[in-house]
C-alpha cells in the first residue's frame, strides 16, 4: 500500500487555479500507484464548511470553494480511483463541510482523543530514548500522571524544554532532572488546561455531533 501525505496549508498557491491543479495531480498520481492511500492533514484547510468562519472569524473564500468543489469532484470519481483511499485529519471537525461527509467520501468517522495514562508511559519511554530522562519506572509513570491532556507534542515539546533547562544549569549533564521536567509541566498545564476548557465547550455547543465524543476528558478530570 502506498502512503502520499499531504499537508492542507501548504498545497494553496498564490496563482490563480494552481491549487486546483495541485489537488487533481495528487489524485492522478494515486490513481497510477494505487492501491494508495491520500492523507490530508489538517483537512479543514481544504475541506472547511462555506462560510466557515473558525475561531479567527476569517471565513472561507472564492479560492476555499473553488478547493472544496475540485476535492469532492475529485472524491466522487470512484470508478477511476479504485484503490485509492482518503483519509482526512483534523482538529476541528465542526469546520469540515457536510458534503464532504456523505457516503462514498469522508464517511467513516475515527475520534483520536489524547493519550491515556498507559499511552503516556509509552511515549515517554519513546522520547527517553533520544532525551536522557530519569530511568526508572516510577518516575516515568509519575511523569505520565501529572500530563494528563497532553497531547504527544506536547509531551515532546516538554521534555525538550526540560533538556535545554537542564544544559543551561550544566553543560555536562547526563540527565535530565525530575526538577527541570516539573518547573516545565507547571508552566505548560496552564496553556494545555485552557486548550481543554475551549475543547470542552465546543463539544457541549455540538453534544448532537456524530464527530465528537461527549465527555472525552472524563478521564483528564479524574486524574487531576
Amino acid at each position: 500500500m502506498n502512503f502520499i501525505p499531504i499537508k492542507g496549508p501548504e498545497i494553496f498557491s498564490k496563482y490563480l487555479g494552481e491549487t486546483e491543479a495541485t489537488l487533481r495531480r495528487l489524485f492522478a498520481m494515486a490513481r497510477q500507484i494505487a492501491p494508495c492511500i491520500l492523507f490530508f492533514d489538517e483537512m479543514d484547510s481544504i475541506g472547511a464548511k462555506r462560510g466557515w468562519g473558525g475561531d479567527d472569524g476569517a471565513g472561507t473564500n472564492g479560492v476555499n470553494e473553488r478547493v472544496l468543489s475540485t476535492l469532492l469532484n475529485e472524491m466522487d470519481g470512484v470508478e477511476e480511483r479504485t484503490g485509492v483511499f482518503v483519509i482526512g485529519c483534523t482538529n476541528q471537525p465542526r469546520a469540515i463541510d457536510d458534503a464532504l461527509l456523505r457516503p462514498g467520501r469522508l464517511d467513516q468517522l475515527v475520534y483520536v482523543g489524547y493519550p491515556s495514562l498507559v499511552d503516556r508511559e509509552e511515549i515517554i519511554a519513546a522520547i527517553g530514548e533520544r532525551i536522557p530522562l530519569p530511568k526508572d519506572q516510577e518516575s516515568r509513570r509519575l511523569l505520565a500522571k501529572k500530563t494528563a491532556g497532553f497531547s504527544p507534542a506536547d509531551l515532546d515539546s516538554l521534555f525538550r524544554e526540560a533538556a535545554i533547562l537542564a544544559l543551561r544549569k550544566c553543560i555536562d549533564a547526563d540527565t535530565v532532572a525530575m526538577d527541570d521536567i516539573e518547573m516545565v509541566i507547571q508552566k505548560m498545564s496552564i496553556s494545555v488546561q485552557d486548550r481543554i476548557d475551549k475543547r470542552t465547550l465546543a463539544e457541549r455547543d455540538d453534544s448532537e455531533s456524530d464527530v465528537l465524543v461527549p465527555n472525552q476528558y472524563k478521564e483528564f478530570q479524574q486524574e487531576r
